[in-house]
């Protein structure tokens, strides 16, 4: 029985799909949303994930080291080598959002918008979560829930990137598209990434089957946290709105 396909994926099927379901996404990409709303939540997105980003390769590094202490080694292992594909990813948002902040100022746009303060401006509650869902996955007793997260998360990337950039490209044209440098890149590298997640999930379930609602658990709230954050900056962006 290969309980990624039996078992995880189906007990995950739900939560996946909020990526199409979900009040907050169906906004996002649906006909309704203004384009200068959308801009608006680009440079919300943007600004705001730096601090989600920046740790991901030491969060994935620290995992697959503690993974390695708790016997399962080609896992951790595994964790580590991914840790390095995932450095530096973070300079790429501040450039999206300075990118798109400067685009949104050369027109004149009101009120004008400072990226920087932005990124800068205390983190958000789903920002906190996400940040503590790794912190908590790393000190538990089963680190290796981190490879619940990066599956979830990478997934996302290529299944709702490509709506962002195709509403990007009907609200807002070309132009805007060379601002979007880290979801145009993540929706191309994490179809590979995502692939090898599910191989390291299935080997990890073979290792520790009992972890199975665990580890539905984890990938779950991982979902749920960044569709929270959606929604945040999409409020964000809403506030902006009414203010011009």
């Amino acid at each position: 029985m290969n309980l990624y396909d039996e078992g995880y994926a189906p007990d995950l099927h739900s939560t996946r799909a909020l990526l199409e379901t979900h009040p907050t996404t169906a906004r996002i990409v649906g006909p309704d949303i203004s384009p200068r709303q959308f801009e608006r939540f680009l440079i919300e997105f943007c600004a705001r994930a730096v601090h989600m980003t920046e740790p991901v390769e030491g969060w994935i590094r620290r995992a697959g080291e503690a993974t390695r202490a708790v016997g399962l080694e080609d896992i951790g292992t595994q964790l580590v080598k991914h840790a390095k594909h995932e450095a530096g990813h973070h300079l790429m948002l501040i450039k999206d959002a300075d990118a798109l902040a400067d685009h949104w100022n050369q027109r004149g746009m009101s009120p004008l918008v400072d990226a920087r303060a932005i990124t800068a401006a205390p983190m958000t509650s789903g920002m906190r979560a996400y940040v503590d869902l790794h912190e908590d996955t790393i000190a538990s007793e089963m680190p290796f829930g981190q490879v619940a997260i990066e599956l979830e998360i990478e997934n996302l990337s290529v299944r709702f990137g490509p709506k962002l950039i195709d509403q990007a490209q009907r609200l807002l044209g070309s132009e805007v598209m060379s601002r979007l440098s880290f979801v145009e890149e993540h929706v191309e590298v994490d179809v590979g990434h995502t692939a090898l997640n599910e191989k390291i999930m299935a080997r990890l379930l073979e290792h520790r089957p009992e972890m199975l609602p665990a580890l539905v658990a984890t990938g779950r709230r991982a979902l749920e946290i960044y569709i929270q954050f959606f929604g945040e900056c999409l409020d964000a962006s809403e506030e902006h709105a009414a203010a011009a």
